[in-house]
């Protein structure tokens, strides 16, 4: 039987409560500094606002504000708020798509940072790793040598001019007295590559190069392998198989992906639950409206 601690369900519910709370608390915030009077213009600063403003500036500056400065703060304050009023009366607010975004943008901060407080178990993590394995295994690596050929410098059967030079490279032949290998065209292509994992190779030689190295056995000249840049015999010294770290080793990135993953999914539960409170209704200028059934019927 499921803990309920880990019932999504619940989660969501929980979720739901925690934003009603932070809610009500700004709300009540709001209402305390700024109780309007009979005539509902009055302006009143409480205690809790002026240390708010004194610890932001405090943050800021690295030392707390002194009583000219905290004025001067309180003063700017009053005046965003009569600006924001005036503005809310005059009816600036709407249909402006920088402050929709904005409102928008601190409901889903809400909704974010309340999907953070939600802790996985180790049970979660563990089949969270399990289930993405493929996200979290560490790439094997490869030490192998290469000679490069160019296509367009050996005629029109180059293949069959590789297939000397790998004879050659397989022989004693194919190295001077300080071991330099002397076949194969000039280019700026490494050599030598140690430990390389897959996607450096592939940012070498292009993509899948590294999967083609996967067919080929140890300790032996073997090729040709193509590549977007030309033709390269390959001798592959050693390989690292990949693996799968286990969870205690990265514990920190397992549940940096599983917050992710849960904060995207209690997103989108929010905006489910949210659009079930207002009935829809798109009304489709008329071109754009044929356009679409058109594009309908094809």
């Amino acid at each position: 039987m499921k803990k309920l601690s880990t019932e999504p369900l619940l989660h969501f519910l929980l979720i739901g409560v925690a934003l009603f709370l932070v809610y009500d608390w700004v709300a009540d915030d709001e209402r305390n500094d700024f109780a309007s009077g009979e005539s509902g213009k009055q302006i009143v600063i409480s205690a809790g606002r002026i240390e708010q403003l004194a610890n932001v500036f405090a943050k800021t500056w690295q030392r707390p504000p002194n009583r000219d400065e905290l004025q001067a703060l309180i003063d700017d304050f009053v005046l965003e708020e009569v600006y924001y009023r005036q503005a809310v009366a005059m009816g600036i607010d709407r249909d402006d798509t920088i402050i929709r975004r904005r409102l928008r943008q601190k409901m889903e901060f809400l909704t974010d940072d309340t999907a953070a407080l939600i802790e996985p178990t180790e049970e979660q993590l563990a089949a969270y790793l399990a289930e993405h394995e493929d996200r979290f295994r560490e790439s094997g690596t490869y030490t192998f040598l290469q000679v490069y050929f160019n296509p367009e410098q050996h005629g029109n059967d180059p293949e069959a001019y590789i297939a000397e030079q790998l004879t050659k490279l397989q022989s004693e032949d194919a190295k001077t007295a300080s071991g330099r290998i002397e076949v194969g065209d000039v280019s700026l292509l490494p050599t030598a590559f140690q430990e390389a994992p897959p996607r450096a190779i592939d940012g070498t030689f292009g993509s899948g190069f590294s999967e083609q190295l996967d067919n080929l056995e140890i300790g032996q000249w073997q090729g040709p392998v193509t590549s977007g840049l030309g033709f390269h015999l390959i001798r592959i010294d050693s390989v690292t198989k990949g693996r799968l770290p286990e969870l205690s080793e990265i514990r920190p990135i397992v549940q940096r992906e599983w917050s992710n993953e849960r904060r995207l999914a209690v997103r989108e539960e929010t905006n489910k639950s949210l659009l079930q409170n207002y009935d829809v209704v798109i009304q489709w200028p008329e071109q754009t409206a044929e356009t679409r059934d058109e594009a309908t019927t094809e």
